[in-house]
């Protein structure tokens, strides 16, 4: 009996012990499951931060891009706007030193004219001094009818007679 009675002891300690581990056992299994959902979330969650990172990240690029395609096409227009303005300097250059090359053309045509119609104004001077002096010379050959025409006090008006 006793030996029974210690067999069902150590067999009752045996089934204890047992039901302990099978407890220790399910309590570690529960733990472990938790213990990986919990691992999973925060993988999730790591993963879902890591490509809400990544969105940003791309964004931020993506804006750079677009900054430095803006930089480039401000610049371009810029230079093309430079460019164009130098050109239409350059015609309005060439216009104004067209403008001043005719305006000196003229001004030596006028004064060329001016001078032609000078001298066509003294000859035509001259001319009528000679006429007047023809005519009011009377029959005195002893002076020339013509010293008026060649004296320049007659051109400015003051014919030999007046002096």
């Amino acid at each position: 009996l006793l030996q029974c009675s210690g067999k069902r002891d150590v067999d009752k300690y045996e089934a204890d012990c047992a039901a302990r581990d099978r407890a220790s056992l399910c309590f570690r299994r529960e733990e472990a499951q938790i213990q990986r959902l919990e691992e999973e979330n925060e993988k999730q969650r790591q993963y879902e931060l890591d490509q809400e990172s990544r969105a940003l990240d791309a964004a931020a690029r993506e804006d750079v891009n677009r900054y430095l395609q803006s930089c480039k096409k401000r610049k371009r227009l810029s230079l093309a706007f430079r460019a164009k303005e130098k050109r239409k300097h350059a015609v309005w250059e060439r216009k104004q030193e067209d403008a001043e090359r005719e305006k000196r053309n003229r001004d030596t045509r006028d004064r060329a004219m001016d001078s032609k119609y000078a001298e066509l104004a003294r000859e035509k001077e001259k001319a009528r001094i000679a006429l007047d002096n023809i005519r009011h010379a009377g029959c005195n050959f002893a002076m020339n009818p013509f010293a008026a025409v060649l004296d320049d006090d007659a051109i400015l008006g003051n014919p030999y007679w007046r002096r």
